[in-house]
């Protein structure tokens, strides 16, 4: 498995200032990183100001970059009874898979859906598989996959809905994105993985302290409570032989009250691709 760096790791979650993408990728490839999930936004990130210069630049850098990743589905929710909502969420999808086709990139990360009490459950999960099963055909189109992500949404928490629902979109572009530490509270890996063989397309990796038990509870990966060896193990066992890419912001440090940056970033990805070779074998 090669390892692969999310720029969330280096510019944090709530960045204000405009990343340089160009320059974040670089960095990551001269610290040892072999790829680069690039990230974007509705704001200074938005695809409509990632020029076709720029993405050439980010390209040019020689740092293979395997997928492309946002938060933006947690704000325009592929599940919104509002039909204005959801067609801002897939063409979100389509801006997104255009700028993973021109960075060369194979996978865009989708939140499906997020569950609200006003909702009804069963409403949400047939509206979220219609909208992308519609963002499908373009995937399709630009040979770019869908990984659908599990995150703690409230909704396709269990690993044979969530299967099932990629399965009912039956689309060979949409697969699973998946998130190792997210699994830690709600389930466990030798469940998820062993029902969701051959079906991942990419995996985020982060660590989670079970003591804590909530969202400040994770943590950079080998500073928590998984298994890191088990889980390599399943994902092998799965099918999965692919970019192991780290999502540790700094604010996954315990200790840390206020990053800064870039130098806390650069730690956490530093932190993060040691731990990474030891567990590989790659290492001390």
């Amino acid at each position: 498995m090669k390892i692969g760096l999310n720029l969330w790791t280096l510019v944090g979650f709530e960045y204000t200032i405009r990343p340089n993408l160009e320059e974040a990728v670089k960095t990551a490839g001269d610290m040892g990183y072999e790829g680069v999930e690039v990230i974007f936004d509705d704001g200074v990130l938005d695809p409509r100001k990632i020029s076709k210069e720029e993405r050439e630049r980010i390209k040019g850098v020689g740092v293979e970059i395997p997928s492309v990743a946002t938060g933006i589905f947690w704000k325009y929710n592929l599940g919104s009874p509002d039909e204005g909502e959801r067609k801002t969420a897939i063409e979100y999808i389509r801006l997104g898979l255009e700028l993973a086709r021109d960075l060369g990139a194979r996978v865009l990360l989708v939140v499906p859906g997020v569950a609200k009490p006003e909702i009804p459950y069963e409403q949400l999960y047939e509206t979220a598989k219609s909208s992308i099963r519609e963002a499908a055909k373009t995937a399709e189109d630009l040979g770019v996959t869908i990984g659908i992500e599990n995150v703690w949404n409230k909704f396709l928490y269990s690993p044979l809905e969530f299967r099932r629902f990629i399965d009912e979109i039956g689309s060979e572009y949409v697969k699973a994105y998946f998130d190792v530490g997210n699994v830690v509270a709600l389930g466990y890996h030798e469940h998820w993985t062993r029902l969701l063989k051959n079906k991942i397309a990419m995996v985020h990796v982060k660590d989670f302290d079970v003591e804590v038990g909530n969202i400040r509870g994770f943590r950079h990966v080998g500073r928590g409570s998984i298994n890191w060896e088990r889980v390599i193990a399943l994902l092998k066992e799965a099918g999965y032989d692919d970019f192991l890419i780290v999502e540790c912001p700094p604010e996954f440090y315990p200790d840390l009250e206020k990053p800064k940056y870039p130098e806390d970033g650069i730690r956490a990805a530093r932190d993060n691709l040691e731990a990474l070779k030891r567990i590989l074998g790659r290492g001390k």
